[in-house]
């Protein structure tokens, strides 16, 4: 085989690969916005504020963390945007609250976000009060550590 052919040969099939990545990502979102029922009628219309991205609603019963788990194995997302109630040193969802004297029971929950996110991945949590106190900085120092990815509380 000659080196024209050769050289024809990796063209072809680079111009393969990169055709099919960016079909891949075409129409695939890049973040996933999470809302939790309990502030949903607080944040109306969020959906506005992320064209094209996937926007789901918690369901009222089950575990939230799992739920999540499994909407993130659906696609490769670079981020999360947690839309829910708090306080400080507290994540409350319609099942459960976490809290710093329970959160290491959620470490497996958290952990499986992990097993199905790229190592870049960031985790957002939308909160006016949740990082206000040391109970809250102890609750994103948690997720951070079972997750293995950055969290971020945005006001």
């Amino acid at each position: 085989m000659t080196l024209f052919y050769k050289i024809l040969k990796i063209s072809v099939l680079s111009l393969v690969l990169i055709i099919r990545s960016t079909l891949d990502l075409l129409g695939q979102p890049v973040s996933l916005i999470v809302i939790d029922p309990l502030v949903e009628k607080e944040i109306r219309n969020i959906a506005g504020n992320y064209p094209g991205q996937k926007v789901v609603i918690l369901p009222d019963e089950g575990n939230p963390l799992k739920y999540i788990a499994s909407e993130l194995k659906k696609s490769m997302y670079d981020e999360i945007h947690l839309y829910l109630l708090t306080k400080p040193g507290s994540i409350i969802f319609d099942e459960i609250n976490i809290i710093p004297e329970n959160i290491q029971d959620y470490s497996g929950d958290f952990g499986e976000w992990k097993s199905v996110t790229k190592p870049e991945f960031k985790i957002v949590i939308h909160s006016e009060d949740l990082a206000s106190g040391q109970e809250g900085l102890f609750l994103v120092k948690k997720i951070t550590e079972f997750t293995g990815r950055e969290v971020i509380v945005k006001k």
